[in-house]
């Protein structure tokens, strides 16, 4: 007998300004991945958060149907530890939600694109990737 499991991953690339690419996301984790690419992102172009701390801030998941707001509160096999602080869990709930700590959720990987302006019209910049360490933090590709 052979059980297949379906995986499923998304990608989303930032609407370029000025021509100019701004940054591209993409994860895994089923029902969660439009949740965990969109905080990721919210994270570093709204909230100004580099893109490290953008990929490593704990995730909230709301599915609307139960009505459960779900958070990460879970160590994964490296070690590394993700939770919703406390003080943000408190304010959830005296709005009324009700919570629930999951060990899981979406594997993020985040590059955005640093441009900068040089001589005449080009523009120089870099590259900066991050591999979520929530799935060991190294990229699998070429």
């Amino acid at each position: 007998m052979h059980i297949l499991t379906l995986q499923f991953f998304f990608v989303l690339c930032i609407p370029p300004q000025d021509e100019q690419l701004k940054g591209v996301v993409g994860a895994s984790g089923g029902s969660m991945i439009i949740a965990g690419t969109t905080e990721v992102l919210l994270n570093h172009f709204v909230k100004g958060m580099d893109p490290l701390s953008s990929v490593l801030a704990p995730r909230v998941y709301h599915k609307l149907t139960p009505n459960v707001v779900q958070y990460e509160n879970w160590t994964t096999v490296y070690g590394e530890h993700f939770e919703l602080p406390a003080e943000v869990r408190a304010f959830l709930q005296k709005r009324g939600h009700d919570l629930e700590g999951i060990a899981g959720g979406t594997i993020c990987q985040f590059i955005v694109q640093d441009l900068e302006a040089a001589e005449g019209n080009k523009l120089m910049g870099k590259l900066v990737g991050v591999s979520d360490p929530r799935k060991g933090g190294l990229p699998a590709g070429y």
